[in-house]
């Protein structure tokens, strides 16, 4: 017998032919033998080799001769081993494992968890099955399959450019022919490259695609499109949109349009846009347009110009919103130079050209990826919301095209996506949306494209006949000095005026649009129609219904199906004679429009565009490896990712806000309705959010500039426009700080107000005043200080630092005299300590409900206690981000709802007590004693709860917790002082050693500063501040009206006053206790001085008794470079300018990291401070700081984390 073998020597595959000697690689096959048990087998040790060959040369020898074949072998034999044989060789844990695979295709989406052991117990099942199983060639391709699957076959994710030998368009060759690199993670300007692999797929300047092949033969002779037009799509009258959409969502909606389609006037058959939501109108279609709107520095573009001269023409309202989007990626790019994200954006050296290059392309092509981001979410989330209806329910589902729902998703199973696109010609058609142009629009493009207009542009031109299109090409001035709709641009800034972009704007959210369906389009646009029905037959199209087989829809039959309006069946009827031969064009706009369905139908369209945009949106985005396998925080870094991401618990998803509230902060309100849904009039969005029982949370008023100290010099503004109309003044000077902390009556602290503006209706809960407030804090005050209170707080703030320093923190290194590094204790001295101390304070002496090893039955987990506090604190006094103010807000009122409740719960069993007056317990006491002695006044559980216990909680934590990390980050980049406070912290405690403690903990909040104090003017005065201008101090009288906002900052002159702090560049422990006014007023004096100072001192001598306190820094780094931290070693944050809110500071992490050294980036009053037994001094900017979160995804009031290590004990 002759016997084959597998070329690699393994036994061949099992799938040969019955016919046929020959394996398929020409290898003959050979019989295999049956696999002997291995170690584990239920018959391993059993099996007897020698017997086994025995029965199987007797049975070979029974065979008869091999005549079948002519190369004298024998067939192979083909049969399989039966379920039985299978189950024979598998034990009960193999069956265990099989379930186990079947559960984690079905149930467990795909995931593994490979701590089971999994994949080993397939293989283990694989091995011991019988030879030829089926149940081993199903388990094998399973496992291949998956093996597969794991990696993309070919990956569309690079780290660099194209190979060099790419033969795309010269343009993109130098002046020497060598290519031009292009970075995979960047849009190129024309779309290219966005499938590596086929990198002209979707890029501009490539024909249209054809999605539906035509096979009925039409007429030939088809009619006039001209008479077309007049017959069944001409505007007889305005007819206004049944669901009250607004204007915006079809100027959102031309953008689009404008985005994916642009005929080449010369060539129909070429898009000279790329097929992909790339905000091309904004950022160009070609390298030359893109590189005319950008300002080549710092990533930014031009001020309010956009690249597309075609919708210069279009109604004022789509150039507006491309306006905001300039603004928003103008800010994007700021902020992320400001961030700096492990130093992806290193500042270049001045005369460094290249660098400088290199900086501003990095800048803006993220910025533009981030800008796009938003723009795709607020397509998806809100734009689409409002198509299928959904925003007038209350669910959180949403069309994304790019999610996978389940477990699954983000796993290679989403290599499908991100491929690439193509748009058709088909979809240029469908995308034309006239019938819904607005009465306003109307007007506004009647008057705007008059013959006379036209004709004193062009006039030898036969204006009759001039699309649109065309006349977007005469702007040939450069994008800087375009204008639209009448505005000019501010000579020096090259910005719009704000008050009219807003004015166009709003007017846009209550401009109601017109109607799909027929004879609804305005005549002013027939020359543009009659353009579209000629184009559709050069590009021979198929018709409607050939159009909406393609998409699994019903063909019409009859012209009523069409359109059930008799006249316009009669006049499809006159026109085309049979269903079949209407056209495509004239067939979507004339068709019968879907009415309006919750959820389900939003926009009314006609029945196929309903159908079919659906599909193209899907298409379009799942498509895009921008916004898909790319579409991640290592590409838009994690801030720009959050910046731009949604979140279905605010609005439902809803982001367009973000787009409104960056471009015009000091117009719209945070819960404005006409940011957060302008899509839908405002008078309909209020009794939609009415039905949905939501309308409490949101503006209503149409949108005007808040009103600075120049606007106004009377009351009067503020009392119409309420509270956040209120001016805003900002106080820099000690000795105006100093006035103000003494005029408590003029200056006061205002809780009510931002109370109320959290809460909305739920404001009832605030029945008395901020006086009820004020007479809680004295009575605290009061309370806390006698019966030697301030020890017991002391010694308090002492055991808790201790406490959690012991319990939070750990050890890490390895202690070996031939290495580098030894053992290091290490904690969070911010998030885990600091922060929380003061948490832990307020919960003891005001009974919060904390949860605790100690009171394991507790409601909050001192995390989410501090974030409740540090929400509350700053959506009330600070409103620090317009944009985070609405989802901040929502975010306090699902803390305060909760804890509220449950303490004025807890405040009516207290109240019944008896007051506690055992000595050395007032302390723990505290809260049950304010609930009883306000009980016994009158004041009832409810006003306990809201007006007292809350305002206290909240005041006491965060910005106490801020200055204490402020302070101690201050210290930690000075290895001498840090030796000194260490020195004093290890004695015996003492009168001496407190105050000395105390000293160094004032001076260095007053050296770190960062931080605002807000209060509320109730009277006319002048009061009499102090800047500093090139380099000098200079006087400066300041109006102050009641209701005007004074924000007091201590970063610079009310910290470094000579006058008031002598030698102010020097640390001075001994300083008088009153000099320090700048720290009662930052911490809103909720608290007391004597208090304040108490918890300082217990903090401080807990945390430097810690020998050798330093901060997490990287380990390879030689003693010369010590101020190359490691990154979680520091806080990372963003200084900006108290009245431009520009970026003042900013670090580059491997120069000098924030918090350490920082740099001036921008013209600002700054203070030089050297800083003891150091080589350089610490620049200061009058300016307040932003802190990052821990995964640099947010910017935030408060420092959130900081590691530091010392060596243990």
């Amino acid at each position: 017998m002759k016997r084959g073998s597998h070329s690699s020597g393994v036994a061949e595959h099992e799938h040969v032919e019955l016919h046929s000697a020959r394996h398929d690689h020409g290898v003959r096959p050979h019989a295999r033998s049956v696999d002997s048990p291995s170690k584990g087998d239920p018959t391993y040790g059993k099996h007897d080799v020698k017997l086994s060959g025995l029965r199987k040369a007797v049975a070979e020898s029974k065979r008869p001769l091999p005549v079948m074949f002519g190369d004298g072998s024998y067939p192979v034999d083909q049969s399989r081993p039966g379920k039985r044989q299978e189950f024979k060789a598998l034990q009960a844990r193999d069956f265990k494992t099989l379930y186990d695979i079947l559960k984690g295709k079905v149930k467990d989406h795909g995931i593994q968890d490979d701590k089971t052991m999994i994949m080993e117990r397939t293989i283990q099942i694989v091995a011991k099955l019988p030879h030829r199983s089926r149940l081993r060639d199903i388990l094998t391709n399973v496992f291949i399959e998956q093996l597969w699957d794991s990696l993309e076959h070919p990956p569309l994710l690079y780290l660099d450019g194209p190979p060099e030998d790419s033969k795309l368009d010269a343009g993109r060759r130098d002046k020497l022919g060598n290519l031009k690199p292009v970075k995979y993670m960047y849009r190129t300007a024309d779309g290219s490259y966005n499938n590596p692999l086929f990198p002209l797929r979707g890029a501009a300047k490539q024909p249209y695609a054809r999605s539906v092949k035509p096979r009925h033969v039409a007429l030939g002779a088809l009619p006039d499109p001209s008479l077309v037009f007049d017959s069944v799509m001409g505007r007889r009258e305005f007819k206004p949109h049944p669901n009250n959409v607004s204007s915006v969502l079809w100027h959102w909606a031309t953008i689009i349009i404008h985005d994916l389609f642009w005929t080449d006037r010369q060539n129909s058959n070429i898009s000279n846009t790329s097929a992909y939501l790339d905000l091309s109108p904004l950022y160009g279609s070609d390298q030359i347009m893109q590189n005319e709107v950008r300002s080549h520095v710092d990533g930014k573009l031009h001020p309010d110009a956009f690249a597309d001269a075609r919708l210069n023409i279009m109604p004022p309202g789509v150039c507006v919103l491309l306006v905001m989007f300039n603004r928003f990626h103008n800010h994007v790019a700021e902020n992320l130079a400001a961030i700096n994200e492990n130093n992806r954006f290193p500042r270049p050296a001045d005369g460094d050209t290249e660098a400088a290059k290199k900086y501003d392309e990095d800048l803006f092509q993220t910025a533009r990826l981030v800008t796009c981001g938003l723009y795709i979410n607020i397509t998806l989330v809100d734009y689409v919301r409002n198509i299928v209806n959904l925003n007038r329910t209350n669910t959180t589902w949403t069309l994304d095209p790019r999610q996978e729902a389940g477990a699954g998703a983000g796993t290679p199973k989403g290599a499908e996506i991100g491929t690439g696109n193509v748009n058709s010609a088909e979809f240029n058609l469908c995308y034309r949306w006239h019938s819904c142009i607005s009465r306003e629009d109307t007007e506004w493009i009647d008057k705007a494209f008059t013959k006379k207009q036209l004709q004193h542009v062009l006039p030898k031109k036969e204006t009759d006949k001039m699309a649109f299109q065309e006349f977007a090409e005469m702007g040939k001035t450069s994008t800087r000095e375009r204008t639209f709709g009448g505005l000019k641009r501010d000579e020096n800034t090259g910005k719009y005026n704000d008050d009219e972009l807003v004015h166009i704007i709003t007017s846009a959210v209550d401009s109601v649009a017109g109607s799909f369906g027929a004879r609804n389009v305005p005549l002013s646009m027939k020359n543009v129609e009659v353009g579209g029905i000629k184009q559709a037959r050069e590009w021979n199209v198929a018709g409607l219904n050939e159009f909406r087989k393609h998409f699994g829809l019903k063909p019409y039959d009859t012209f009523e199906e069409i359109n059930p309006d008799t006249d316009v069946a009669e006049a499809l009827r006159h026109l085309y004679q049979h269903p079949d031969n209407v056209e495509l064009y004239p067939g979507l706009v004339a068709e019968d429009s879907k009415k309006p369905m919750s959820p389900g139908v939003g926009i009314a369209p006609t029945y196929t565009i309903s159908r079919v945009v659906l599909s193209d949106a899907v298409c379009l985005v799942r498509g895009d490896r921008y916004y898909t396998i790319d579409y991640n925080p290592r590409n838009l870094t994690s801030w720009g990712f959050k910046e731009v991401e949604y979140d279905l618990d605010v609005n439902h998803g809803c982001v367009f806000y973000k787009l409104f509230l960056r471009a015009f902060p000091n117009h719209f309100k945070g819960n404005s309705v006409y940011a957060h849904y302008p899509m839908v009039t405002s008078a309909e969005t209020k009794k939609i959010l009415t039905d949905l029982g939501r309308h409490d949370q949101f503006d209503y008023q149409k949108p005007q500039r808040y009103k600075t100290p120049k606007d106004y010099t009377t009351q009067q503004d503020y009392v119409e426009h309420g509270e956040p109309f209120r001016r805003n003044v900002n106080v820099l000077s000690n000795r105006a700080a100093e006035h103000i902390s003494k005029s408590e009556n003029k200056y006061k602290v205002t809780w009510s107000n931002g109370f109320n503006r959290i809460m909305g209706t739920w404001n009832k809960y605030l029945s008395s005043s901020d006086n009820d407030y004020r007479k809680a804090q004295a009575w605290m005050d009061h309370e806390l200080r006698k019966d030697n209170g301030q020890d017991n707080i002391k010694s308090f703030y002492f055991h808790i630092t201790k406490k959690l320093i012991n319990e939070k923190s750990y050890t890490l290194g390895y202690h070996n005299p031939d290495i580098p590094c030894e053992l290091q204790t290490h904690v969070d001295i911010i998030r885990d300590v600091g922060n929380m101390a003061h948490v832990h304070f307020a919960s003891h002496v005001l009974n919060l409900p904390l949860k605790t090893k100690e009171n394991p039955k507790g409601v909050f987990t001192e995390q989410e206690m501090y974030r409740v506090m540090s929400a509350v604190f700053d959506s009330v006094f600070l409103n620090s981000d317009p944009v985070k103010a609405f989802p901040l807000q929502q975010e306090a009122q699902r803390g305060l709802s909760e804890l509220g409740a449950w303490l004025e719960k807890n405040a009516k069993t207290r109240s019944k007590l008896p007051v506690d007056r055992a000595p050395g317990s007032h302390l723990a006491s505290y809260g049950s004693n304010l609930v009883k002695n306000l009980s016994k006044d009158g004041v009832s559980t409810h006003d306990i709860t809201w007006n007292y216990i809350l305002p206290t909680a909240v005041a006491m934590v965060p910005a106490q917790a801020q200055m204490f990390a402020q302070a101690v980050n201050y210290y930690l980049d000075h290895a001498d002082l840090v030796m000194k406070i260490h020195h004093v912290a290890v004695q015996q405690q003492s009168r001496e050693t407190d105050a000395e403690l105390l000293g160094y903990a004032l001076e260095g909040i007053r050296l770190a500063g960062g931080f605002v104090s807000c209060r509320e003017a109730t009277v006319n005065e002048t009061i009499v501040d102090e800047r500093v201008v090139d380099g000098k101090v200079v006087q400066e009288h300041v109006r102050i009206q009641p209701g005007d906002r004074v924000s007091l900052t201590f970063t610079g002159m009310a910290g470094l006053d000579p006058t008031h702090f002598p030698d102010p560049q020097r640390v001075n422990p001994r300083r008088p206790l009153e000099s320090y006014v700048h720290y009662g007023l930052a911490a809103h004096g909720y608290l007391g001085a004597s208090t304040t100072h108490a918890a300082l001192i217990g903090m401080f001598r807990a945390v430097f008794q810690c020998e050798r306190l330093e901060r997490l820094r990287d380990q390879t780094k030689t003693e010369p470079e010590r101020f190359i931290e490691q990154p979680q070693g520091i806080i990372k944050k963003v200084t900006r300018s108290m009245t431009s809110g520009h970026v003042l500071q900013r670090s580059d992490s491997h120069e000098e990291p924030q918090g350490i050294i920082q740099k001036v980036t921008s013209v600002a009053s700054t203070h030089v401070l050297q800083r003891p037994g150091s080589r350089e001094g610490v620049t200061r900017t009058d300016g307040v700081s932003q802190y990052l979160t821990e995964d640099w995804g947010t910017l935030q009031p408060f420092p959130v984390s900081m590691k530091v290590r010392w060596r243990p004990t």
